[in-house]
């Protein structure tokens, strides 16, 4: 285990800095105990935070990129324990094969929750052929649910994949009352994630919401897709919030200036850098009833344009997308850079001294690599699903059924409802190999039974 914890963080060692992205200022400020995100869960920073308040300078970064390896690495042994069987080596050896070939490790050694998309989405596979009494499956649980904290869209992948994985097993005999069992399990997780992010954000913000914003972000994608514009021509003088529409003229097509172009963009004014509460949050309501207004008046058009990202995004899965140098550090105003000048300055200079501050990561290299493999096991997946089912192996067939339905709903959440970027697909696209390798070694060993009998109450 520690071997291949060690062998996650090699490309955040070679970094001289654990790897980054600007959002990871966020969750760095949140870690030192200064913010709480209003656009994001804070959960992912709040686990950081034993660890990098721990040990000074970037010391505590390290301790708790770590741990976030080591935590990694103990969903990857189980999932090896899983689908190959075998010998702890074996396992080892499969695992160890998977990380020059994928994405694995550029995120598994990130300050980003999207280190643990990925396991989430095995730990459920994993809960999911399990009895939902059985040894170990509420741990199983607990650690997904804890996972599915970390981000708002682990929620919906979290309830994606159980039900996948579920409907799999119960299509190969899995018993209609185990199944039923598991599925109420899997709800209960995904309810209590909603329950506990939606009071975290009523407490300390004010907002019973799961994602106070989210309508922000759909709004920046219904603008890019050019939905928004034509209905705010028809709507405003009438029933078109009227602040919005006296911004009309000033609205980015672009999502991403939209969203982040700071005073340049209605949104940066009036809700990133907001004079007051009631501001941001009226503006967050105007554009929740834009949403509203578009999707109703034009589902069809949304609808296509919603496939067409999706589509976009399952295809757009490169590594190391992480806006270095550009973002990650340069600008000492904001991001990362900031945060750390902030709160813990004596790791800034190993910041700037990066590769990725530098840009010498070796971005065209590791793609070379990572995009064929990636792309050939995406590939093969519908062949993982026929031969799982031909074989009659419940555990396989839960496993790719659940990670290919993870990846198709990941694509969905970013290309249809926010923008399309290869970080998004590339953070769950490693599961893909992870998923054939491990397949092929284990009908490579035996065949394997169909689904395990579970008791009724199961």
């Amino acid at each position: 285990m520690l071997l291949v914890a060690a062998l996650l963080l090699v490309p955040a060692l070679a970094n001289g800095f654990p790897l980054v992205f600007p959002d990871s200022g966020t969750y760095l400020g949140i870690a030192t105990g200064h913010d709480y995100a209003i656009d994001r869960s804070s959960v992912y920073g709040l686990l950081l935070r034993p660890f990098v308040r721990l040990l000074p300078g970037t010391a505590g970064l390290w301790l708790a990129i770590a741990a976030q390896a080591a935590a990694v690495t103990g969903v990857l042994l189980l999932a090896a324990r899983t689908l190959i069987g075998a010998t702890a080596w074996r396992q080892g050896v499969a695992i160890v094969a998977l990380i020059p070939l994928t994405s694995l490790a550029w995120h598994a050694g990130q300050i980003m929750p999207d280190a643990f998309t990925g396991p989430l989405v095995l730990l459920v596979c994993l809960a999911a052929t399990r009895p939902a009494g059985g040894d170990g499956t509420g741990l199983l649980w607990l650690g997904a649910l804890l996972l599915a904290l970390t981000h708002y869209t682990h929620v919906v992948l979290l309830g994606a994949a159980a039900g996948a994985a579920i409907v799999a097993q119960a299509a190969l005999g899995l018993g209609w009352r185990a199944a039923f069992g598991r599925l109420a399990v899997a709800a209960g997780a995904a309810g209590a994630a909603i329950a506990l992010l939606t009071a975290a954000n009523a407490v300390v913000l004010g907002r019973s919401a799961m994602s106070p914003v989210g309508p922000v972000f759909l709004f920046a994608r219904l603008n890019a897709d050019g939905l928004a514009g034509p209905w705010l021509a028809r709507h405003c003088g009438t029933d078109a919030p009227p602040a919005l529409c006296a911004e009309r003229a000033r609205l980015p097509r672009d999502s991403q200036a939209l969203l982040w172009g700071d005073g340049a963009s209605p949104i940066g004014r009036h809700i990133w850098q907001a004079a007051s509460d009631a501001e941001r949050w009226r503006w967050v309501e105007m554009l929740a009833a834009a949403d509203c207004g578009i999707v109703t008046e034009r589902p069809l058009a949304f609808a296509a344009s919603a496939l067409r990202g999706t589509v976009r995004q399952f295809l757009a899965f490169r590594a190391i997308d992480d806006e270095c140098p550009e973002g990650c550090g340069r600008n000492r105003s904001g991001g990362i850079a900031y945060i750390l000048g902030r709160d813990r300055p004596t790791a800034l200079p190993a910041l700037l001294g990066s590769a990725q501050v530098r840009g010498t990561t070796p971005k065209a290299a590791v793609r070379a690599i990572t995009t064929p493999v990636t792309a050939m096991a995406l590939a093969l997946l519908p062949l993982a699903l026929v031969l799982a089912w031909r074989r009659r192996d419940g555990i396989a067939l839960a496993f790719a059924a659940g990670i290919g339905t993870a990846l198709i709903v990941n694509a969905a959440l970013a290309g249809a409802l926010s923008d399309v970027h290869d970080r998004y697909q590339s953070r769950v696209a490693w599961l893909a190999p992870l998923l054939i390798l491990f397949l092929a070694l284990r009908w490579r060993r035996a065949r394997p039974a169909a689904c395990p009998p579970a008791s009724p109450a199961s």
